[in-house]
């Protein structure tokens, strides 16, 4: 219904624009309608200005993605007015709730190996303007920038001088050390859009390149992670699989992912309901899999499932010799509703099978990303089990009195971990720099960085958008 929009019209002098205004021009007709959420969070993260919607990680994903393009942080509003200038001033992760927002530590230097507690820009000087309110009462409040400024503070963002140090939020190259070597990523497109999409380096920095996880293990048969995702909208599987990836790529595991099936709100198209993590995430580029390991559930079970003919294992995790074909087909594809079929443990749905198969086979580990826990790397107590800095992660943990949880040799000793990530009391719903609290600060900026340069959208979001 457009006639929502009407007070925009009526006091905004220049034209409105619609996400159909541009079907013809960006050819959204031939691009899988599921994705135009994506694209739209592409062109919000561009605008001159934002204005979001607090408690909405849809609007948090948009914030941080202005956040690594190096956008003023004056630029960014919530339209909740008591929380509308949030963005203005520096705010630490743990200081107010850990997903009703983002944090400028997911991007502001980043690229460094110290732990910054500020950004590069400069105070604003706040004018105030005063608002007649139903023609009585009056209402003081701080103006908005001028458009030429805004455009003024975007260019800086996109000279060529700021591709790597990410303009207004970004440091200067003495102070990011991981930026040698490092390249502005690149989408081939039919136009050029890396200066206006493109926020990751691709390739990354000589360091990242050469980077060794301080927490691997090394074993004579490979060890996997699996999960099941978030149950929510796909902002919320979003976060919740960024937490699974650096947890993967910390322990050295091949990641698993889950079955293609129907997300939340993401199952419209008739034509295809079932969908994969690829299907968004630029997943099978060259620099994801040589940075994290990566196989779908159905290569897994293939490889470690199988049992010959007279019911010996070919794999670490054999299945049931007359179960194999129903798992199979699953593993390739599930649907947590109808139909179900025969299994030891009763009627099972396809998901339920994987379920049932990843639990008799994996430990799943107590933890969850919620406000009652935090999940700490740190070298010594992994090594040794005397935690280098048990201070920093006491108070990291402290925002919300929540139980510290360190990752040891204990944690990472099954062949087969399984995050039941769906629902409570494992869900793994947090911004994972809320979540997980690193030692050594150059460890734990390595995976922001791994979030930031490899689980960026597929080539189709960024050219349509």
């Amino acid at each position: 219904n457009a006639t929502f929009f009407d007070d925009f019209r009526r006091k905004h002098s220049g034209p409105l624009r619609f996400f159909d205004d541009f079907r013809e021009l960006a050819d959204l007709d031939s691009i899988d309608s599921t994705l135009y959420g994506m694209i739209e969070t592409v062109v919000s993260s561009r605008g001159s200005v934002f204005a979001g919607t607090w408690f909405s990680t849809f609007s948090g994903y948009i914030v941080r993605l202005r956040g690594y393009y190096g956008m003023s942080k004056y630029f960014t509003y919530y339209s909740w007015l008591d929380r509308k200038f949030f963005m203005h001033e520096w705010m630490n992760v743990g200081s107010g709730s850990l997903f009703a927002r983002e944090y400028p530590v997911a991007w502001t230097g980043i690229d460094g190996d110290k732990f910054v507690d500020n950004d590069s820009e400069k105070p604003r000087k706040k004018a105030r303007e005063v608002v007649s309110v139903d023609g009585g009462t009056f209402l003081e409040r701080d103006t908005l920038y001028p458009r030429d400024e805004m455009e003024e503070a975007k260019a800086v963002a996109e000279s060529e001088l700021n591709k790597l140090g990410r303009g207004l939020a970004g440091r200067p190259m003495s102070e990011t050390p991981a930026l040698l070597g490092a390249f502005r990523g690149h989408v081939s497109c039919d136009v050029n859009v890396d200066n206006s999409v493109v926020y990751w380096n691709e390739p990354q920095g000589h360091r990242d390149y050469a980077f060794k996880t301080p927490f691997g293990v090394g074993t004579d048969k490979p060890k996997y992670l699996a999960f099941t995702p978030d149950g929510g909208g796909f902002n919320n599987i979003r976060m919740s699989f960024e937490i699974i990836l650096i947890i993967a790529a910390a322990l050295d595991r091949i990641l698993v992912l889950p079955p293609e099936q129907p997300m939340y709100l993401l199952r419209n198209d008739a034509a295809k309901r079932h969908r994969g993590l690829d299907a968004f995430f630029d997943i099978e580029s060259p620099s994801f899999q040589k940075r994290v390991r990566v196989i779908t559930m159905e290569q897994f079970v293939m490889k470690e499932g199988l049992v010959d003919i007279e019911g010996q294992p070919q794999g670490q995790f054999p299945a049931d010799v007359e179960e194999f074909d129903h798992l199979a087909t699953a593993a390739k594809e599930c649907n947590k509703g109808m139909p179900k079929k025969k299994w030891k443990e009763g009627d099972l749905t396809s998901c339920d099978i994987v379920h049932a198969y990843l639990s008799k086979h994996g430990t799943t580990p107590e933890i969850s990303a919620s406000h009652h826990q935090c999940l700490v790397f740190d070298k010594g107590m992994f090594d040794t089990g005397k935690p280098d800095d048990e201070e920093g992660a006491s108070e990291f943990c402290s925002s919300g009195k929540r139980k510290m949880v360190f990752l040891t040799k204990e944690f990472d000793e099954p062949q087969l971990l399984y995050i039941q990530a769906g629902k409570p009391p494992t869900r793994m719903l947090s911004h994972y720099y809320g979540y997980m609290y690193f030692s050594d600060v150059a460890v734990g900026n390595y995976y922001k960085r791994l979030v930031r340069d490899l689980l960026h959208y597929r080539p189709e979001i960024n050219c349509a958008a």
